[in-house]
Order: structure tokens, then C-alpha cells, then sequence
């Protein structure tokens, strides 16, 4: 029996390398699972193969853009319509990595740029969570985990858009349990280092990228996987007197006092 057996979980994001590795391991732990993707056409394949793995009961898939209500809210209807509830909220969804803003300075940033990318992280991750607690809250339970980075906590000299964005999350999540963690609501935030995806790994040089595989003390890259296996913990009942942390996932690069 997986630990996630029989869960309700719903994926965002779900057609990245990390969204697509958490919807595979919350499968695979025994969940049923919703994903979500604006790339409608890599969620019904993916949908396919899961099916055929793990039975096409367990795994529904939907376009869904986290910055439009309507869609938000339908797709978590669509959720409650085929599994009965929901129970897990995994907030994947994040504005693509961009070269030109992961390198543009403060003083030369647009303004329009940042509000973009929170468009996406911060009130995307925001509107799933106001839908999807509407539900968990009839239940009295559920678990919310969202999105962050190593930025958030620490500051970097590049990326400033997705900086700010990923820093509001952390108030998100403690704002989260601060409200219903006694309504049996559990939230936790993911602080992303260095995880090996095709988007952040086509913005760096070969020095660059060897540099950073350096700078944990764990000596590698992240894979989505390692990130799949922590959210799949935090959605499982092991996990029940752990609330409203942040989980830093970097091999230990930043570590907190």
C-alpha cells in the first residue's frame, strides 16, 4: 500500500519535468490524481500513459491556466465531479524560466515583467488554494504544498522577478495554516536549489552548470524526482504534526538555524 493510498491529489504545472515527476509519484504511492497544464496536448498524453499504468480511474487531466479564475475554478470542479473530494494540492505551476529575466539587473527590469511572473506564482498559487480549501474545509483536511526557492531565503544576484514572486509564496503558506491549520489544514513550502530541468539547465553555459552541481555539499543536481519524493511525504499522513514549514531541497546548500 503506497502512502498516498487513496488520496485525492491535484498537480498544477503538471507537463514540466517537476510536475509531471510529482504526478507520477503520487501515482505511484496510490493517490488518484487531477493534472494540469496550460499545454493541454502534454497532459492528455501523459494522461494516457498514466492511465495505462495505473489504471484510467486514477488520473484525469484538464487545460488549466493557475492566473484565470474561471479556469481554476472549473478545473477543480471537474476535480470533485470525477474523485469525490480533494485532499492534496500540489502548486507546480510557475512562469517559465526566461533567459532574458533571469538576467536583466533591478534598474534595467520592466516593472510589467515582475507583475507577469507573479501573475503566475503568487496569485496563481493563490487562486488554487482559495478554490481547492472551499472543498478541503467540508472535510475539515487536506494539504496544500507550494513552490519556492532557494532565492526566497536567501537573495540572488540574478533572477529578480522570480525572486519576489517566490518569496510572497512563503507568506502564502504561513497565512494558510495561521488560518485553518486548526480547521485541519496542512501547508508546507518547497525551497528549490539546484533541480536539473530541461528550462534551467538550456539558460546555463557548460561552466555554469558544472559550477553549480558543485555547490552543494551533496555534490550533484536535484532531479524532479527528489522533489516528487518530498511532496508525496508531506501529502501522506507521516507528515501530520510537520505544518506550515519550509522544506529546502538543495542537497544542502542553504542551511536553516
Amino acid at each position: 500500500m503506497g502512502i498516498v493510498e487513496g488520496k485525492v491529489c491535484i498537480v498544477t504545472g503538471a507537463s514540466g519535468d517537476i510536475g509531471r515527476a510529482v504526478a507520477e509519484e503520487l501515482l505511484r504511492e496510490g493517490a488518484f490524481v487531477a493534472v494540469g497544464s496550460r499545454r493541454e496536448s502534454l497532459v492528455k498524453e501523459f494522461v494516457e500513459e498514466w492511465a495505462a499504468t495505473y489504471g484510467r480511474d486514477r488520473v484525469r487531466g484538464w487545460r488549466l491556466d493557475v492566473s484565470d479564475e474561471k479556469m481554476v475554478s472549473s478545473f477543480v470542479e471537474k476535480t470533485v465531479e470525477a474523485f469525490g473530494r480533494v485532499d492534496g494540492l500540489a502548486n507546480v505551476a510557475g512562469y517559465p524560466m526566461e533567459e532574458r529575466l533571469w538576467k536583466t539587473t533591478l534598474t534595467e527590469i520592466d516593472p510589467e515583467d515582475i507583475v507577469k511572473v507573479i501573475r503566475v506564482d503568487l496569485i496563481g498559487s493563490f487562486l488554487m488554494t482559495k478554490h481547492v480549501l472551499a472543498k478541503m474545509l467540508k472535510r475539515r483536511g487536506g494539504v496544500i504544498v507550494n513552490f519556492s526557492s532557494t532565492p526566497a531565503l536567501t537573495g540572488y544576484d540574478r533572477g529578480l522577478p522570480y525572486t519576489l514572486a517566490k518569496s510572497a509564496i512563503l507568506g502564502l503558506t504561513k497565512h494558510i495554516v495561521q488560518e485553518y491549520g486548526r480547521k485541519g489544514i496542512r501547508a508546507y513550502t518547497l525551497a528549490l536549489g539546484n533541480i536539473k530541468t530541461k528550462p534551467t539547465v538550456s539558460i546555463l553555459s557548460k561552466a555554469e552548470f558544472e559550477a553549480l552541481e558543485r555547490e552543494s555539499p551533496s555534490g550533484r543536481w536535484g532531479t524532479p524526482e527528489d522533489v516528487a519524493y518530498v511532496v508525496s511525504f508531506l501529502m501522506s499522513n507521516r507528515s501530520s504534526y510537520i505544518n506550515g514549514q519550509t522544506i529546502v531541497v538543495d542537497g544542502g546548500t542553504v542551511l536553516l538555524g
